[in-house]
């Protein structure tokens, strides 16, 4: 199989970079392309056209660790597709903050519940911007792309508008600084492994959902 190595520059125009993922996916059709790249626009834009176009991708993440850099690891959480991102923190990082509430008690428990109350929110964010306003709008792309998305918006309804509304208040809650009075309490892992499982249920439904109900 021929294979096909891109490294794009960061001084790539929004022009120019929408031509360049349209080829980079029309070659992956009959080859292997590997595209090195930190642009994040970039990225998102050669997952979705991938996507559309019916070809596989995988992400790899390059990351510096004390020994070394350019390490190969899993991408970040919040861009893994959903089920992905969703399950890997119900069955790991819940899984091991679980291990340490169990083993060393809630000051432990704490620092692992709290990244990962992050990442909920991080990830709640990514489906509300894929998911739920069906990519019209996306983040570190410039124009608001309506062509054959607008109509995937009538399928919100209240209900969506008020679970959205509870999950973020309830996670973006820990991102702030606590009253000394009442503090309030990271959520147990109980608690989360119900949240988490509950917002995988509402994005299968809502995925499903009839855009003509």
């Amino acid at each position: 199989m021929t294979c096909l190595s891109y490294l794009i520059t960061p001084s790539l125009y929004q022009d120019y970079e929408d031509q360049v993922v349209e080829r980079l996916v029309r070659l992956a059709q009959s080859r292997q392309v590997i595209v090195f790249t930190h642009r994040l626009s970039l990225l998102s834009e050669l997952q979705n056209a991938s996507k559309k176009q019916g070809v596989d991708n995988q992400v790899v993440s390059l990351q510096r660790q004390s020994w070394g850099t350019g390490e190969p690891d899993e991408p970040p959480l919040p861009t893994r597709k959903p089920k992905k991102a969703l399950n890997a923190m119900l069955n790991s990082r819940l899984a091991n903050a679980r291990k340490v509430y169990e083993k060393t008690g809630r000051s432990e428990y704490n620092i692992h519940a709290k990244a990962l109350c992050s990442d909920i929110i991080i990830t709640i964010e990514r489906r509300i911007e894929y998911d739920l306003l069906a990519y019209v709008v996306q983040r570190f792309r410039l124009p608001v792309n309506t062509m054959g998305k607008l109509h995937s918006i009538t399928k919100i309804i209240y209900k969506d508008c008020e679970y959205i509304d509870a999950i973020m208040t309830k996670y973006s809650r820990y991102e702030h600084a606590q009253p000394d009075e009442a503090p309030v309490k990271l959520s147990e892992p109980d608690e989360m492994e119900q949240d988490l499982k509950k917002h995988i249920e509402w994005l299968d439904e809502f995925s499903g959902r009839d855009v003509t109900t």
